[in-house]
């Protein structure tokens, strides 16, 4: 008879906590759909100044530099939402502005992203799960210029880009950020 009593309580609460999960998912996945809860920033790469100080890789740049920001996040839920990176031209439209002129994407990058608006993305060519907690940053992926664009010329420049949480959802906007490129020095 205790036997039985310990396997019914063991069962209901599975039950529980299995109805509580799917709550959870249900819950998690609204919020993925409209995901106006979290908030986008672009912030500069940090690089190694010396053994124990870091500064922010913020320029100015020369046309040769690999330039790299991160996408950084906040929750601002009561829930911890697990967020997924599959594929960065399929989550990332960046937009970046040189003097006030909008700057083109690399050669063949435009077809690649119509063809993913269009059929949605066929292939995960990544699969990477960061939990955001309520109230804190956390750095998604990074946008690396390269994979976007021709080497910058010369300029002052703004860079935004929107993203997406799940395959076709609703973009969220992020906080633009400035930078310079300069000639390189002879």
């Amino acid at each position: 008879m205790k036997i039985t009593a310990v396997i019914i309580t063991i069962v209901i609460c599975l039950a529980s906590v299995e109805r509580q999960q799917n709550q959870r998912s249900q819950a998690e996945q609204v919020v993925l759909d409209t995901p106006e809860v979290i908030s986008l920033k672009l912030t500069p790469l940090t690089r190694r100044a010396s053994a124990s100080v870091s500064q922010q890789a913020t320029g100015p740049f020369t046309p040769e530099s690999k330039i790299k920001f991160a996408l950084v996040a906040t929750n601002g839920s009561l829930l911890p939402l697990v967020v997924r990176t599959w594929d960065h031209f399929d989550q990332n439209r960046p937009r970046l502005v040189r003097d006030n002129q909008e700057v083109g994407y690399r050669a063949g990058l435009n077809e690649l992203i119509k063809k993913k608006d269009e059929q949605g993305a066929t292939d995960i060519i990544s699969l990477v799960s960061v939990t955001l907690e309520p109230n804190q940053e956390k750095t998604l992926e990074f946008i690396d210029l390269g994979d976007w664009y021709t080497p910058l010329q010369p300029g002052h420049y703004v860079l935004s880009t929107q993203h997406r949480f799940i395959q076709g959802g609703k973009w969220v906007d992020a906080a633009s950020v400035t930078f310079e490129v300069e000639k390189k020095k002879q």
